[in-house]
């Protein structure tokens, strides 16, 4: 709910995604704080924005005689926020839980509000950063700064906080956050009828924050990086793709799913379908990911932070990829080729829910029990290869044949298109039912599809 929360907020403020990142944890907020530094890491699969990494160091910590400099942080109100929507669904269904009738009508509702959020711009502007640390020099000596691996500092100096304390309610009759058909769900010990979610954030909780980078000239001294400053953020001015020159790299590292025995695969699902549920474990379990394919064990105690049951899928995902806790954190780890390929195809995947609503990640577990994923796979691909822009072969107009897509929603039931009509929303898309086509949404921002491509993938080689 805490990440899903921030990118709303931030999307409000700042709907270009030009200068704000988005707080992945409240986890991160004490270290998304002015001054403090992040690490710059390589950018996400499926994301055109840069990639930060908070940390509990800030610029003072790295000057020499640093701690008693007076940087003049400016504060104002900027903005104010909140939310309410609901969603109601009926239908007959038969339910396959005992105490249900098969054919009984049955209905679901889930609602969701967000209290006003009151927010704080902090600031320090560069030029105030640059006259006040101009005498100071790096210390060179500094564990920070001797794993840096160029002269790049990257430092937070906007910040956005809540201004006062403020809470996200959501609730939901069926399965938690879900908006399908009920004939969809099975009993099992982790799904309820009916349940609540609260989440509350204390004031002073950072919702975002802004990056300036920042260069250690040769005599130690810190320097505006006036390359970036002038040529503005990083964003492409192009439509969003999915093409063809996009889906290999995806689906080449997601392929060892499919190698793995029966047994396996079984394991890796059901945490899978577990993660779906608990969507803020997301963002520890990517950074935890990442930190491993770099060849070091990742930080267990940030897992005495979490909720349980975030807590519960972030353990098992790890303990099936063989990481044990017993090791040291920042101690290298030997991968064998087997072990990386599927910490590769995990971190892949991890990757793609991130991008996708709390409630998309809902209707893909839903999919899964309903068996539906390969049907979406296909429409989705089909997606792909309509809108991507590639060349389209054309063929014999002399040739009848028929047209895959209409095939392919025509065999969905009531349920199934229910469910991937809800699915493909999220990406702009819509499917018609009289038409059985797939219609572009044009006049709504546009999502690249390859994330839930990916996420498809891979659901399909694990079942």
């Amino acid at each position: 709910m805490f990440q899903s929360t921030t990118k709303k907020i931030v999307s409000e403020i700042d709907p270009e995604g030009s200068a704000l990142f988005p707080v992945k944890s409240p986890l991160d907020s004490p270290k998304c704080k002015p001054l403090h530094l992040v690490i710059k890491k390589k950018k996400k699969i499926f994301s055109k924005r840069e990639n930060y990494v908070p940390t509990p160091f800030t610029l003072t910590d790295i000057l020499i005689d640093g701690q008693d400099i007076d940087f003049g942080l400016s504060s104002s109100i900027i903005a104010c926020f909140s939310e309410s929507s609901s969603t109601s669904v009926g239908a007959q269904a038969g339910v396959d839980v005992d105490c249900v009738d098969v054919g009984a009508h049955v209905s679901g509702n889930s609602s969701d509000a967000m209290s006003s959020v009151e927010m704080r711009k902090h600031t320090i502007s560069d030029r105030t950063l640059l006259d006040v640390v101009k005498d100071r020099k790096v210390n060179r000596e500094h564990p920070f700064v001797k794993h840096m691996k160029n002269n790049t500092v990257y430092v937070i100096l906007e910040v956005i906080e809540t201004e006062h304390a403020c809470s996200v309610n959501s609730s939901a009759k069926a399965e938690t956050g879900m908006k399908v058909l009920m004939k969809l769900l099975k009993t099992e010990a982790d799904l309820s009828v009916s349940k609540e979610r609260k989440l509350t954030f204390p004031a002073g909780t950072s919702i975002a924050y802004k990056v300036s980078e920042l260069m250690i000239s040769p005599t130690d001294t810190l320097e505006l990086n006036w390359d970036v400053h002038f040529q503005g953020p990083d964003v492409s001015t192009s439509p969003p793709s999915s093409g063809c020159d996009q889906k290999p790299p995806p689906a080449a590292s997601l392929a060892v799913l499919t190698n793995m025995c029966a047994d396996k695969k079984t394991l890796f699902l059901n945490v899978i379908l577990e993660i779906l549920r608990h969507s803020d474990s997301l963002a520890v379990l990517d950074e935890m990911l990442d930190q491993i394919l770099d060849g070091v064990q990742p930080d267990f105690q940030v897992l005495d932070q979490m909720e349980e049951g975030n807590r519960a899928c972030v353990e098992k995902m790890l303990d099936l990829l063989g990481i044990e806790k017993e090791n040291a954190p920042g101690e290298t780890l030997a991968l064998t080729a087997e072990s990386e390929g599927i910490i590769r195809a995990i971190n892949t995947l991890i990757q793609s829910f991130s991008e996708m609503d709390p409630e998309t990640l809902i209707l893909l577990a839903s999919s899964v029990k309903a068996e539906i994923i390969s049907k979406q796979l296909k429409l989705v691909t089909i997606i792909d290869d309509k809108w991507s822009g590639a060349p389209q072969y054309q063929c014999d107009p002399l040739e009848v044949k028929e047209d895959p897509e209409k095939v392919l929603i025509t065999q969905l039931t009531d349920e199934e298109f229910e469910i991937t009509q809800r699915v493909l929303e999220e990406f702009r898309f819509q499917l018609n039912r009289e038409s059985a086509s797939i219609l572009h949404i044009m006049n709504r921002k546009q999502r690249d599809i390859l994330a839930l491509f990916a996420a498809l993938y891979a659901l399909n080689a694990l079942m």
